[in-house]
């Protein structure tokens, strides 16, 4: 990584996930550090949270640095080496660390962004894993101190730590070592929670903290042969891809010679490519190097193979109606990642699937010939306020924590659209009851005999063989209807209510007041809750 006096902004701030790992007290890398007094005092040009004395430190050749280090990572154990994250439910978030000098691998990140990551995206989506890179060149700002740019670093790494247990982490190794910190420029709570090593640049301790100190079976190094682009690229440029200070460039060779002494051949792959000129096309001049392919390749491939061995249950061969639910549950995942905290509407939503209606009102039909139906929930606002969010954090919210006290339906045509919404959602609703009855050995009363699918009254049968309430939530229902002719009553779950409602059904639906749909509700016995468009003080 670059000093943070070099680092380009390009997005705000982000927010600063502070996660206590409990590592064991280690040995120190090096000597014990020791007070200097000069005209007998202490001189500190530091601030009070920083170390508070100055330091004189044995200096390290490369040898004795990379000896130390090996000594290091050995005294560690393997504590999070079987942990697969704290993540509870099926589906999963797979964050991906990029890990690298910034000024001579903008190429290799742009296919990481471009390329490899959004092809990872579209192979996982079935199997229910979200992917989020962790692309950290534009996440700090120029002005940062010592402190928060390596806090930014750090615990963007144990933010990955907590949801997969072992990061998804992708190192690329070339001709600069990268910024090194002053070991009295550190605050001491860096140098204690991450067990600083002297002389080590920030990209190492990146690779340390994420890789080596646990040996991290999805850590993938990617090493670039430079030779073809040192050779060709103009004079002003080569700074940017080769160090000058000629420790830092016995530290890189020690460190591509380390890797394999570290990690198995299958995780370290050595790439060529060339140097292609120049390009502005951005606005800012930049090497061009192509020749990449093997490069992506070999990420994508990676990646595939890692997320596949570290969450095997995500590809078992599954059905259908389970490759679609994973489909859903990612696209939640996605679309709820940035919800904005709604107290007051979510204490509405529960009280509604619990039967405590006392507070909320009722609202009669217009058409009072419509069939006198269990109330369902109306969730009602205009487009952009926010109810796909709102309804999707609810269901994962649920799935999280009343997994066993409801059994849960969903359908948000935006994560999955049909031309035919009703029909497979009736369809899938049927087999969901089914799959589960089978589970649970619930037979008919009636009969003695397990309900078949293709009986008339499956639906309302199998309603009534629960054990627990049945919650529906429907959600852009209306997405597509630019016509405004649909006949809504005759769709799922109006077609349905009679069968589908009972006094342990829950349905929720949400949709536009401007629209045909709406009108249809109002057709209906229901409760309502209409959504505000969110303040200021809210985002």
């Amino acid at each position: 990584m670059s000093h943070p006096s070099k680092s380009q902004q390009r997005f705000p701030f982000r927010a600063l996930v502070h996660v206590q790992r409990n590592y064991r007290k280690l040995p120190p890398i090096t000597q014990t550090i020791r007070p200097i007094e000069e005209n007998g005092s202490l001189q500190s040009p530091l601030s009070i949270i920083n170390v508070d004395i100055k330091c004189e430190t044995p200096q390290l050749n490369e040898n004795n640095f990379w000896d130390k280090l090996h000594e290091h990572i050995a005294s560690q154990t393997l504590e999070y080496n079987n942990d697969h994250g704290n993540q509870k439910t099926p589906n999963k978030i797979v964050r991906i660390f990029v890990s690298s000098t910034f000024t001579d691998f903008f190429n290799e990140r742009e296919v990481l962004i471009k390329k490899v990551f959004p092809a990872l995206r579209d192979e996982m989506e079935p199997a229910g894993i979200q992917i989020i890179d962790c692309d950290l060149r534009w996440g700090v700002p120029k002005d940062s101190t010592t402190e928060q740019t390596i806090l930014t670093c750090l615990e963007e790494l144990d933010r990955c730590f907590e949801d997969n247990g072992q990061p998804f982490f992708i190192g690329l190794v070339s001709d600069k070592y990268g910024w090194v910190p002053k070991l009295n420029e550190l605050p001491k709570n860096i140098i204690e929670r991450y067990r600083w090593i002297d002389e080590a640049s920030i990209t190492l301790m990146e690779f340390i903290h994420g890789a080596f100190r646990t040996h991290n079976p999805n850590a993938f190094f990617l090493i670039r042969k430079s030779e073809n682009i040192l050779s060709n690229l103009p004079d002003k440029y080569k700074d940017k891809f080769r160090d000058k200070d000629e420790f830092n460039q016995s530290q890189i060779q020690e460190l591509k010679n380390q890797l394999p002494k570290i990690f198995p051949p299958e995780q370290i792959f050595h790439y060529d490519c060339f140097y292609n000129g120049l390009d502005s096309s951005t606005g800012r001049e930049r090497v061009k190097i192509d020749g990449l392919h093997e490069f992506e390749e070999q990420a994508r491939k990676f990646l595939i193979q890692a997320i596949q061995k570290w969450y095997p249950a995500n590809f078992t061969n599954t059905s259908s109606l389970d490759t679609e639910q994973k489909q859903m549950n990612t696209f939640l995942l996605n679309k709820t990642q940035y919800f904005v905290d709604r107290p007051n509407e979510f204490s509405f939503l529960f009280k509604y699937i619990t039967g405590d209606h006392k507070d909320l009102t009722l609202i009669s039909p217009t058409d009072t010939t419509s069939e006198n139906a269990q109330p369902f929930l109306a969730l009602t606002g205009r487009s952009g306020d926010g109810k796909s969010i709102l309804l999707g954090k609810f269901v994962l919210n649920i799935e999280e924590k009343f997994q066993n006290k409801f059994f849960l339906f969903y359908y948000f045509l935006d994560g999955a659209f049909h031309a035919n919404a009703s029909h497979f959602m009736l369809t899938s609703l049927k087999q969901k009851l089914d799959k589960y009855l089978e589970e649970n050995n619930l037979i008919s009363p009636k009969t003695g005999e397990r309900l078949k699918i293709t009986d008339d009254t499956f639906l309302s049968d199998a309603i009534g063989l629960l054990p627990i309430p049945l919650l529906i939530i429907v959600d852009g229902l209306d997405k597509g209807d630019i016509h405004h002719n649909r006949k809504y009553k005759e769709e799922f779950p109006f077609s349905n209510l009679n069968e589908l409602m009972t006094d342990h059904t829950y349905i929720i639906i949400s949709c536009e007041t401007n629209l045909k749909l709406y009108e249809t509700i109002l057709n209906h016995i229901h409760y309502n809750l209409q959504l505000q468009p969110l303040t200021i003080e809210q985002l």
